[in-house]
């Protein structure tokens, strides 16, 4: 009999242990840490946190794949008002001084939120974008400044449709030889885009 009496009594504390660890792991909160864990390593995070001044892009080509890279960003998740201000902040770090002068940050900050609205409410992304090959920008000097021009085409997804938005940046390189983006403009599909 006393063997029974310790051998029920094994399986009774087995049990309230098994319990005990299944109440732990039901009502651990494991979709914080995970979400969190998302978060901090979203192409948001990494591009808001980007430190593009000490890293600056070398060629009009990565200056573009960055403003490119920014762009699909604004389009392609909801964004909190201070997501969009932070990756505006950096956007406008690749902007000539003549293109950031025709905008107070205040109104470019405003212009984009009512953009990134325009394109949420008829629920078109940015899906991807390629990038004309380096080889094939072209360059040109005036008043003994730089120039350079590189084609983009981004693919935007709107419902069905995939649309495609050929678009041509010009850059102008500054007094401490970093490319900055001067205008961009739409044009034709060029065939020249990788």
């Amino acid at each position: 009999m006393k063997k029974y009496g310790r051998t029920i009594i094994v399986i009774a504390v087995l049990v309230a242990l098994g319990l005990g660890y299944y109440y732990y792991l039901a009502n651990k909160d494991t979709g914080k840490d995970a979400t969190d864990i998302a978060a901090d390593t979203s192409e948001v995070s990494v591009l808001i946190s980007k430190d593009i001044m000490a890293n600056y892009p070398e060629s009009p080509k990565d200056v573009v794949n960055l403003y490119a890279r920014i762009t699909k960003a604004y389009y392609d998740t909801s964004l909190t008002d201070e997501q969009i201000e932070a990756l505006g902040k950096q956007a406008r770090l690749m902007f000539d001084d003549e293109l950031k002068n025709t905008q107070t940050d205040a109104d470019f900050y405003e212009k984009l939120k009512e953009d990134i609205g325009n394109y949420n409410s008829t629920k078109t992304r940015i899906s991807s974008y390629v990038i004309q090959s380096a080889t094939k920008t072209k360059y040109s000097t005036f008043k003994d400044r730089q120039y350079a021009s590189i084609a983009l085409v981004y693919y935007l997804r709107q419902g069905d449709k995939l649309i495609d938005s050929p678009t041509k940046f010009t850059l102008r390189k500054d007094d401490d030889g970093h490319w900055k983006i001067l205008f961009w403009e739409l044009t034709e599909i060029d065939s020249d885009t990788e």
